[in-house]
């Protein structure tokens, strides 16, 4: 796709390749915002009450990629000029017909049938689960939890992609086996300590990628590779993978399981309903009552609540 441009006063907006842009007019061309499109929930002109015209940028992972500052679902705003309204327009349009594009699945997907287990002398074992260890890094470690991964696979889904990775809170904590079905999430400890295992639902899941670093407060390492985040809609959980290849197939693999799970309805829309943003609201509103949110902070918060609210 081509990359198209847009200056005005205060920015330049510049969307392409499959990614946007917003950076600062001048020499130097800060970046305040440069996401994959994917990262978007969605993109809209709006008309302020000073009668100023914004193109309001709605990120979907709140996390601090705006210069620092927590993104939550206040938008980014960028000002642009009266004569400049049908040209963002067209970008804007152009800028949600590819979020929609992401979220499609191509429909030729291979067969998903669950395949009867084989029976031996350990137990049942998959065919599916036997080819998605084989995709992965050989580890001698997760021999064990292998063998559970056979048991615990259930007839109604099939296992997709296996990685060895490290978990923290509330997934666990330590190195297991992180496995990626058509229904779940599960992540099977390994090592001397006691043995668990943590499942999530798929269809309780909004998103997965790929991320350099963790938070240090999450209990995550800084100087990690191959770091990966799962999205709940509420809360983030954390893996850091031993190959980066093995990360990539299962965030991969768990997005296409997300997606297949919307695609059926199965799934909540990643837009928040209209009752969990009245929740919001109220909190917003007890904190600033108890001086925990300064004036400032009570408007831009306020003002991200009730334009998520459904057009």
């Amino acid at each position: 796709m081509d990359i198209v441009e847009l200056r005005t006063p205060t920015a330049i907006l510049r969307h392409g390749a499959g990614r946007l842009q917003v950076l600062r007019p001048g020499a130097e061309g800060e970046r305040v915002l440069d996401v994959p499109v994917s990262d978007l929930l969605k993109v809209r002109l709006n008309r302020r009450v000073d009668d100023a015209v914004v193109i309001e940028i709605y990120l979907r992972y709140p996390s601090p990629v705006l210069t620092g500052v927590p993104a939550d679902r206040t938008p980014l705003p960028v000002l642009i000029a009266e004569h400049d309204l049908p040209t963002a327009t067209v970008i804007v349009e152009r800028i949600n017909n590819q979020i929609l594009e992401t979220q499609r699945i191509d429909m030729s997907v291979p067969d998903l049938t669950p395949p009867a287990p084989a029976w031996g002398r350990s137990g049942p074992t998959r065919a599916d689960v036997d080819r998605a260890v084989r995709r992965m890094a050989p580890r001698r470690e997760a021999r064990t939890a292998i063998g559970t991964l056979h048991q615990m696979v259930g007839p109604d889904e099939f296992a997709l992609e296996t990685a060895v990775a490290a978990a923290t809170p509330p997934a666990g904590r330590g190195r297991g086996l992180l496995a990626v079905t058509t229904e779940r999430l599960l992540f099977l400890s390994v090592g001397s300590g006691d043995r668990y295992a943590y499942e999530v639902p798929v269809s309780g899941l909004l998103s997965a990628r790929q991320v350099d670093e963790q938070p240090a407060e999450d209990g995550g390492d800084p100087s990690t590779e191959f770091g990966m985040s799962v999205y709940d809609g509420s809360r983030t959980m954390y893996f850091t993978g031993t190959d980066r290849a093995d990360t990539d197939r299962v965030v991969g693999a768990l997005n296409f399981a997300i997606q297949r799970e919307s695609a059926d309805g199965a799934v909540a829309p990643p837009d928040p309903g209209v009752s969990q943003l009245y929740s919001e609201w109220e909190l917003l509103v007890e904190r600033h009552s108890l001086g925990m949110v300064d004036d400032s902070q009570f408007q831009r918060y306020g003002r991200g609540i009730l334009r998520s609210l459904p057009d």
